[in-house]
C-alpha cells in the first residue's frame, strides 16, 4: 500500500515539472491526400506549364531550429501551402525547367506514400511551381524524406518519391540553393 502511494506521489510530481519549450509554427499545414489514385489529375498541370519557378525552404524546424528562427527574423519568409520559403522566385533557365517537368509529370517517379519516416517529419525544401494562366501546379519536395505533396488547380496529392528520382533532384537542384545557410552537422 505504501509502495502504490510512493508512486503516485512521484507521478503527481513528474506532472508538475515544467513543460518542454518547444517553438510551434504559427500556421500549422493540413493534411492532404494520400489517395495515389489523384497522381493523373495533380501532375497533369505540369507538362502544359509555359512558366516554372523555384521557392527555396527555410531551414528545417526539426534539424535546424535556431538557424530557422535566425533566417525567418532576416529574411521575411512567404507562406505556401502553410510551408515557409524565402520571399525569392528563382526562374528557371528552359533546360532546366525541362529537366524538372520531365521528372515531374512521370508517374514512373513516384510511389505511393508508405507514411511518416523517422527523418524528423516532413520539410519541404524547395517548390516547384509551374504556371499556365491564372492556375499553378506546386511540387513541395522534402529531399530528407523523399516526399513530395502536390498542390494542382484540381487536386493535391502526398506521395514518395522513387529513390532514383529524388537522387536526381538532389544533384539538379543544389546549384539553387542560394538562400539557405549550410546544415550543420547531424551525425
Amino acid at each position: 500500500m505504501v509502495r502504490r502511494w510512493l508512486m503516485l506521489t512521484a507521478a503527481l510530481f513528474a506532472g508538475c515539472a515544467q513543460a518542454p519549450n518547444v517553438a510551434v509554427e504559427q500556421e500549422q499545414p493540413a493534411p492532404i491526400s494520400t489517395d495515389f489514385g489523384r497522381l493523373p489529375r495533380v501532375i497533369e498541370g505540369i507538362g502544359k506549364a509555359g512558366e516554372v519557378v523555384l521557392y527555396e525552404g527555410l531551414p528545417s524546424e526539426f534539424w535546424e531550429p535556431q538557424l530557422r528562427e535566425q533566417e525567418g527574423n532576416r529574411k521575411k519568409p512567404i507562406r505556401l501551402h502553410g510551408y515557409a520559403f524565402y520571399d525569392n522566385r528563382i526562374a528557371l533557365p528552359a533546360g532546366d525547367a525541362e529537366q524538372f517537368t520531365a521528372l515531374l509529370s512521370s508517374k514512373a517517379s513516384f510511389k505511393r506514400y508508405r507514411g511518416q519516416k523517422a527523418c524528423g517529419g516532413y520539410h519541404p525544401d524547395y517548390c516547384l511551381e509551374w504556371k499556365t494562366g491564372d492556375a499553378s501546379t506546386r511540387a513541395l519536395i522534402c529531399m530528407e524524406c523523399g516526399e513530395v505533396k502536390f498542390f494542382g488547380p484540381r487536386s493535391e496529392l502526398h506521395c514518395d518519391l522513387i529513390p532514383e528520382a529524388t537522387e536526381k533532384l538532389a544533384l539538379w537542384l543544389a546549384p539553387y540553393r542560394k538562400n539557405r545557410p549550410a546544415a550543420e552537422s547531424r551525425g
